[in-house]
C-alpha cells in the first residue's frame, strides 16, 4: 500500500486507474479540474479517495494534501492533436507548464516515482507502421511535441532533483467512460456510442487508416507495472496489432446488430496513415501482455453506452 496521486483522475483513463489503486489498498489523492473530467466517473470510489478539484498548475497549493506521497500519475493534459495546432498556448500551459509544477512538487517528496501519460503521436507519421522507443520522434502537432518535450524535461529535473520517473507512450485507447462528445474523441468511442445510441458516424478519409487499439483495462495494468523502477525510461504501451478504421467500423455494426450512417468526409489534416506499437520493451521489463482484445473490448464499450442510454 501506497499514498499516491493522479492528476487528471476524473478523466477517462485516470477513473479506471483510481478504481484500481483504490481496489490495491492504496491511499489514492486526485487532482482534476473537471474541465474533461467528470465526478461521476469516481462514484463508486468517491468515499475512498480524496478529490481536489483543481488545475494542475496549481499543484504548489496543495502540499499538505499531498504529504507523503510516494507515488505520481500524471495524466492531466490536453489531448486534441488539431486543436493544438490551431490555438497552441493552452496546450503549452497545461501541458508544459502543468509538467514542470508537477516536477516541482516531486522536490518535497522523498522517494517519489513519476509516472508520466506520454503519448504515441510523438512518433509523427512516418512511412512504416511499427513505431519502437528507439526510433526518432518527429511531431507534427503542438500536442505531440509537448509530450515528446514532457519525457525529455523530466530525464532532466529527476537528473538534477533525484526523483525516479518513466513514460508511458500510450497508442490508441478506448473503452467505458471516454466522452463522446468531445470532438476529437478517439474514433472507437465515436462508433460504439453510435451503435448503442443509434446515431450516425463521421468516416474521414478512406478509413484504410490503422491504429493500435488498446483498452483501458490494459492501459491501467501497464501503470501499475511500470510503478516499480526498471532502468528503462520510456515505454510504448499497446497490442502489438494494428486495425483499420473501416475495420473497427465493420466490427462495431456487427457487434452491436446494426447499420449506421455514414457521413464520408475528406482525409483528417495531418492524419497518421498506420501506426503499431512495438511493446516487446514493457514485454521484457515488466512481463506486460494486452488481455482485452479488439473485439471484447468494443463489445464492453458498446455495453456502456447503451447501459447509459444516451
Amino acid at each position: 500500500m501506497a499514498k499516491v496521486l493522479v492528476t487528471g483522475g476524473a478523466g477517462f483513463i485516470g477513473s479506471h486507474l483510481c478504481d484500481r489503486l483504490v481496489a490495491n489498498g492504496d491511499e489514492v489523492v486526485v487532482l482534476d479540474d473537471l474541465s474533461y473530467g467528470k465526478r461521476e466517473n469516481l462514484r463508486a470510489i468517491e468515499g475512498k479517495i480524496r478529490f481536489i478539484e483543481d488545475s494542475v498548475q496549481n499543484i504548489g497549493k496543495h502540499t499538505a494534501e499531498i504529504a507523503g506521497v510516494q507515488r505520481i500519475y500524471h495524466l492531466a493534459a490536453l489531448i486534441s492533436g488539431y486543436d493544438s495546432l490551431v490555438t497552441p498556448e493552452p496546450y503549452l500551459d497545461a501541458n508544459m507548464v502543468g509538467l514542470v509544477r508537477v516536477m516541482e512538487a516531486c522536490r518535497a517528496l522523498p522517494g517519489v516515482r513519476l509516472l508520466f501519460a506520454s503519448s504515441s503521436t510523438v512518433y509523427g507519421n512516418r512511412p512504416e507502421p511499427l513505431r519502437s522507443e528507439t526510433d526518432t520522434a518527429e511531431p507534427i502537432t503542438t500536442y505531440a511535441l509537448t509530450k515528446y518535450a514532457g519525457e525529455h524535461m523530466l530525464s532532466m529535473y529527476a537528473a538534477l532533483h533525484g526523483f525516479e520517473h518513466i513514460s508511458l507512450r500510450l497508442f490508441n485507447v478506448y473503452g467505458p467512460r471516454q466522452n463522446p462528445d468531445h470532438p476529437y474523441a478517439n474514433v472507437t468511442c465515436k462508433f460504439a456510442h453510435a451503435a448503442a445510441t443509434g446515431g450516425g458516424v463521421a468516416l474521414y478519409g478512406d478509413g484504410a487508416q490503422t491504429r493500435d487499439f488498446v483498452f483501458v483495462d490494459d492501459v491501467v495494468e501497464a501503470f501499475l507495472l511500470a510503478s516499480e523502477p526498471r532502468p528503462r525510461r520510456i515505454y510504448n504501451v499497446g497490442t502489438g496489432r494494428e486495425a483499420s478504421i473501416r475495420s473497427l467500423l465493420d466490427m462495431v455494426q456487427k457487434l452491436a446488430g446494426v447499420t449506421l450512417a455514414v457521413d464520408q468526409k475528406g482525409p483528417w489534416p495531418n492524419d497518421i496513415k498506420a501506426i503499431r506499437a512495438n511493446i516487446d520493451r514493457l514485454r521484457e521489463d515488466f512481463n506486460f501482455e494486452p488481455r482485452v482484445g479488439l473485439e471484447e473490448g468494443l463489445a464492453r464499450t458498446i455495453e456502456f453506452f447503451r447501459s447509459r442510454g444516451k
